[in-house]
């Protein structure tokens, strides 16, 4: 499994290491591994556990990105705080683990990045926000989007939005009524 991992410039080196440890910027496989720990039992740093659902192709990667409180910096370019390429191993659901820059209050992204360019490809791509916000051809508001993080793990789940043909629930509820 490999993993990518993006720290913003507004993260030190001393956070880096307090949250993953000094080894992780050394080496990506020990990144993978660190980061995946922050969400075991037990452990008493902050991370996300994000459940993510409606992921349609085993292909490409998930990518977690984290935003702060100022609503001005969500989606902004260079304004993440936080950044977690994962490859995807499950259509439908996959769990992943979001170490956190510490409590307080926080606006998760989630792109399924098929391809791999690390580039938003809206007409081909999921797109999910941390309390799965009702997504239209638009971003919601940061507003809509900020969750409160405290010291430990707390379970997120997240919901891909595909813009070109509705999720696979939806597809399921139409086709089900188109037959009655």
């Amino acid at each position: 499994m490999f993993a990518s991992i993006r720290f913003s410039r507004n993260l030190t080196l001393k956070t880096c290491c307090y949250l993953f440890g000094c080894a992780v910027i050394l080496s990506s496989s020990v990144a993978v591994q660190a980061v995946q720990a922050a969400c075991a039992v037990g452990e008493t740093g902050t991370a996300l556990r994000v459940d993510v659902s409606n992921i349609r192709y085993l292909e490409g990667n998930l990518r977690a990105q984290i935003y702060g409180d100022n609503p001005d910096d969500f989606l902004a370019k260079g304004k993440k705080l936080f950044r977690l390429d994962v490859p995807v191993t499950n259509t439908g659901e996959q769990t992943i683990c979001v170490p956190m820059p510490g409590t307080g209050t926080y606006a998760l992204v989630i792109m399924h990045d098929r391809n791999k360019n690390g580039k938003a490809d809206f007409f081909s791509e999921g797109f999910g926000f941390s309390n799965n916000p009702k997504l239209r051809f638009a971003p919601p508001d940061a507003e809509d989007v900020m969750i409160k993080v405290d010291a430990g793990v707390l379970d997120v789940p997240v919901k891909l939005f595909y813009i070109l043909g509705s999720d696979i629930e939806e597809g399921k509820r139409r086709r089900k009524m188109h037959r009655r």
